[in-house]
């Protein structure tokens, strides 16, 4: 499988990400714009799949009945996103690319967590974290979400990218995917 190569520079997904924001862009630029877009996403396939195989890899040794996905985020969703953050730079967007583990148990959730936050043990960078297990959102959704900068030698034309990562529990994901479905 061949995977994309960055096409535009972070300024130029940035203008993008602002040209599509707005509803008066010419639909020159909007054809523009979105191929920037699409470039962006595709450029994202890489990160998650090497994420996935070593998320894969950890969850399998103390939880085998784990399930893990993995998901880039919509180009409508990720438009509507800027438009309901005028503020935000499409290059610095943390969750386009996303992963997802669901354990069995909040402790096997924690172990994990404890894993993907030891430096010595991933070479990508936490850029941010969220703990709504500890802290729930007002609609009772619970999950650890940590965002990642990736880092990779080999692969340097991915490094920066943004990955989110959820952990959560078999119920904990029942609950958001039904509040998902009704919202």
């Amino acid at each position: 499988m061949s995977f994309a190569s960055p096409n535009y520079s972070r300024a130029q997904v940035n203008r993008a990400g602002r040209l599509l924001a707005v509803d008066s862009t010419p639909p020159k630029d909007v054809d523009w714009a979105t191929d920037a877009l699409a470039n962006w996403r595709a450029c994202h396939l890489y990160p998650i799949n090497t994420f996935q195989a070593t998320l894969r890899g950890r969850v399998r040794k103390f939880d085998s009945e784990a399930i893990v996905a993995q998901r880039l985020k919509r180009a409508p969703s990720v438009i509507s996103k800027l438009r309901r953050f005028p503020s935000m730079n499409l290059a610095q967007m943390q969750d386009i690319g996303g992963l997802r583990a669901v354990l069995g148990s909040v402790a096997k959730v924690r172990k994990l967590e404890a894993l993907y936050r030891d430096p010595s043990a991933f070479k990508h960078e936490l850029v941010s974290s969220k703990d709504y297990i500890a802290n729930p959102k007002p609609d009772g959704y619970r999950s650890i979400h940590l965002v990642f900068k990736y880092k990779n030698e080999a692969c340097p034309d991915y490094d920066g990218l943004h990955l989110e990562l959820q952990l959560r529990t078999q119920l904990q994901h029942a609950w958001a995917t039904a509040v998902e479905t009704m919202g």
